[in-house]
């Protein structure tokens, strides 16, 4: 009983240790601009977000995260922002759903926007920050995409649409043979026809 008794009062007066959030990301691993992905913090002093695809000479970035931050990178499931100006314009990605060590990782969606307008809609199933199988939808293009994806490009069984057209195939890291003509929307078809896909 007294050896309890100590071991309680112990646990009382001693300094618990609580592993504190980095204020700022590695600078290796920050997003560049026109260049690799990476954190983005909050500004706020311990909160990062995974984000990538931001064009050169982006100013103004920076991330919020509705949810936990314990060691930087935001974890759990709530709702993030990260937005940024480029060329006179306010740019925002908007994601819902869970963040693992600041990746989206699970059934989430994310929108892309330009001074408040739609320009891309994802909703699906992210890997390591990456959409492997869902829709997107490029509202200004009318263009609609379903199925499998790897590394940002449609790879497997998917169907597009594009106006009232429906191209429906099994696609090779964004190409799809149809008829004898390469069809491709997220890199250019040339690029297709020879290489190894």
């Amino acid at each position: 009983m007294m050896r309890r008794l100590l071991l309680s009062a112990c646990l009382l007066v001693a300094p618990m240790a609580v592993a504190q959030p980095l204020a700022e990301p590695p600078a290796a691993q920050r997003l560049m601009p026109g260049g690799r992905a990476g954190w983005v913090a909050d500004g706020k002093g311990g909160c990062w977000v995974w984000a990538g695809g931001i064009e050169a000479g982006a100013t103004g970035i920076r991330a919020s995260w509705s949810a936990g931050c314990p060691n930087g990178p935001a974890v759990g499931t709530g709702r993030s922002v990260v937005e940024w100006q480029v060329r006179g314009h306010r740019r925002e990605m908007i994601y819902q759903g869970p963040l693992v060590a600041g990746k989206a990782e699970g059934r989430g969606a994310l929108d892309v926007t330009e001074d408040g307008e739609l320009v891309s809609r994802e909703a699906g199933t992210y890997r390591d920050d990456r959409l492997v199988q869902g829709r997107l939808e490029l509202p200004r293009a009318n263009l609609v995409f379903e199925g499998s994806w790897h590394l940002g490009q449609p790879h497997g069984p998917g169907e597009l649409r594009v106006g009232g057209e429906v191209i429906q195939g099994n696609w090779e890291n964004g190409c799809l043979l149809r008829k004898g003509n390469w069809v491709s929307f997220t890199r250019p078809a040339e690029q297709c026809e020879g290489q190894a896909t």
